[in-house]
């Protein structure tokens, strides 16, 4: 609550929040037509919260919505929150587990919430309205469409309509009570259904419980031959399907905005101010009759009409920004042509990352990314916590309705818009919305490519520097076991009870080692150096020379040689691998390739290496495949 001084005296100011889930462009313009004189009479001003970020599918988030932080802010000195606009099936729980939290007065509009003063439309009275209308036209074989009752506004019409057709001692079959989708195509799917029994005589009337699913229903039956009110006649709920039209067209609900928002000013007033006790108020409604149940004159409208499905605003200034040097040199332009009083782009030093369950919005801090007031750019270099919304100086010269929109994408919120409101600019502020969304995740989303991309090139760097690291310690590993191998030959050749000096150097490497070894994984790898082995070890005498040199890779030296033996072992390894692949039921097929060369004590052991190398890669290079894996 703000003091400022008049002629006359100190005179208080107060903040009043409305907190809405997903806010339509009907229902802004009432708000902006029923609230903006209301409050100004009151010396108090309006922030409308659209939480339109918020998690539904996985609510334990909800302390990263805005939802949370409204509740936690110390600039409001009251709020007005409105549950039917949230789409969460289970918002009344959710909203009394937030606020139950603050201090502040609260008032819920629309749905009863436990422990909070609620104003609540007498639906009970609504459906009872409309269906003495019917009954009036001689009409009591209806259907009703609802919407997702998953919804708690939805499920509360509902229950409200199978009480007053009870009360007016009419039954409805449970085949005759559809559920619609969301959108504008709510009622379409379900009209459809109900189109052979319409022309068959068994339904003459459809109650929609909103005027969005009462439009599309009509637009369904228009297709099919249908023609309202002659055939059928239908309602809606809301009165918010006539603004379409010059004259009343349709049959609905009136829910008297207005009045709802003036009683709940009233109730939250007497809260603040600690004069109210009572909890729960119910308003009456009013029923307008139209063109669909045949109460105005047919020719103010014919039956052909069009149903906009969804509406495109294109932004006139900005349009073009993001292509060339960016949005902000347009905004200034583009909001003066439009009449904005005053608009603030909020974008966060850190975007918020819905995962992050132990965040706190306390240690949230923004920057003024683009101030516009008055017709003039305004600039704030320093980073503030964006708790209030704006820094302070700039938040007290605003008395007019502003309104706060999140700008956020799946899972990360960038910032938010806090914009002025009036009559009708509601399509142009989710324009100018959709717009920095593109802005700001195209470059969240460029920057994150550009560090990733940073990243996995360190990381290769890394790699590969490693990797050489790597063949240098196998290098002089292999060094090593060569010195070594040296040794022993000469040890083995001096202890021989032969007659000659000759031993032959066998080079054995496993064909498909490394396919095996990364398709089935290294305990196969495993596996297979395991068979290799045995069969190697059992294919030369107790007192030859066998070596593992590497993963793939064995050394043999047979000595006592005096014939060539190469046929003796290309018999025995053949056999060996044969039955080996007979009996291990592997998907694989396990194969190895050698080379040789023949030598002498005096020999110089590493020419025999190289030459048994030699031909070792030769017999690589005349087998045509790969065993097969």
């Amino acid at each position: 609550m703000d003091i400022f001084y008049s002629t006359d005296n100190w005179v208080l100011h107060m903040r009043i929040g409305l907190v809405v889930g997903n806010l339509d462009d009907g229902y802004y313009n009432r708000i902006a037509e029923s609230l903006s004189q209301e409050f100004t009479s009151l010396n108090a001003s309006l922030v409308i919260f659209e939480c339109a970020d918020f998690d539904y599918d996985t609510p334990s988030h909800y302390v990263l919505n805005m939802l949370c932080s409204i509740a936690a802010c110390n600039f409001l000195d009251g709020i007005i929150i409105a549950p039917s606009t949230f789409l969460y099936h289970n918002i009344e729980d959710l909203i009394r587990e937030v606020f139950e939290k603050t201090s502040k007065p609260v008032v819920s509009i629309g749905i009863p919430i436990e422990g909070i003063p609620s104003i609540i439309l007498d639906y009970k009275s609504a459906f009872d309205e409309v269906i003495s209308h019917f009954i009036s036209h001689n009409i009591k074989n209806f259907a009703y469409i609802s919407g997702p009752l998953s919804q708690p506004v939805f499920r509360l019409r509902y229950e409200a309509f199978l009480d007053s057709v009870r009360n007016a001692g009419l039954e409805i079959s449970s085949d005759l009570l559809l559920e619609g989708t969301t959108g504008y195509m709510s009622g379409y799917n379900c009209a459809k259904g109900l189109a052979p029994l319409i022309k068959n005589g068994t339904i003459k009337g459809v109650v929609c419980a909103s005027d969005h699913i009462a439009l599309s229903a009509i637009r369904c039956f228009s297709e099919n031959n249908i023609n309202v009110p002659s055939d059928v006649e239908v309602s809606g709920f809301d009165n918010t399907g006539n603004a379409y039209f010059s004259a009343p067209y349709l049959t609905t609900i009136n829910r008297n905005l207005k009045q709802i928002f003036k009683k709940a000013i009233s109730v939250l007033f007497e809260q603040i101010f600690g004069n109210n006790s009572k909890l729960t108020y119910y308003l009456a409604p009013e029923l307008t009759a139209g063109i669909t149940s045949g109460c105005k004159n047919k020719t103010a409208l014919d039956n052909n009409l069009c149903i906009p499905w969804s509406r495109f605003h294109g932004l006139r200034a900005t349009s073009q920004a993001t292509k060339t040097s960016g949005i902000i040199p347009r905004l200034t332009e583009y909001l003066t042509e439009n009449n904005i009083s005053r608009s603030y782009i909020v974008k966060y030093c850190n975007p918020i990352k819905f995962e992050d369950t132990e965040y706190e919005f306390e240690t949230q801090k923004g920057i003024l990314f683009y101030g516009f007031s008055k017709g003039k750019t305004v600039e704030f270099t320093k980073p503030f916590s964006t708790m209030g919304i704006i820094p302070s100086h700039l938040f007290n010269e605003i008395k007019e309705p502003m309104h706060v929109k999140p700008i956020f994408t799946d899972g990360i919120k960038f910032g938010f818009l806090f914009i002025s409101i009036s009559w009708n600019t509601a399509p142009l502020i989710n324009d100018l919305y959709n717009e920095l969304y593109q802005y700001f995740s195209g470059s969240y989303f460029n920057q994150e490519y550009m560090r990733l991309k940073k990243e996995i090139a360190e990381t290769r760097e890394s790699l590969m520097l490693s990797n050489k690291r790597l063949n240098e310690l196998t290098v002089k590993d292999n060094l090593y076991k060569l010195s070594n191998l040296r040794h022993l030959a000469s040890n083995m050749l001096q202890k021989r009870r032969g007659i000659t000096g000759e031993y032959y150097l066998i080079i054995v490497d496993i064909d498909n080692y490394y396919e095996i070894n990364e398709r089935f994984g290294f305990s196969e790898g495993e596996y297979v150096i395991s068979c290799v082995s045995n069969i190697l070890t059992r294919s030369i005498r107790d007192d030859d020379y066998f070596s593992h040199q590497s993963f793939e890779r064995y050394i043999l030296l047979v000595k006592n040689i005096q014939n060539d033996p190469t046929q003796i072992f290309d018999k025995r390894f053949m056999h060996a691998l044969n039955e080996l692949n007979r009996t291990i039921d592997k998907p694989y097929h396990i194969s190895f390739s050698w080379g040789y060369a023949s030598a002498k004590m005096e020999s110089n052991i590493d020419d025999a290496y190289v030459q048994a190398e030699k031909k070792l890669f030769e017999v690589k290079q005349k087998k045509s495949t790969i065993s097969p894996v």
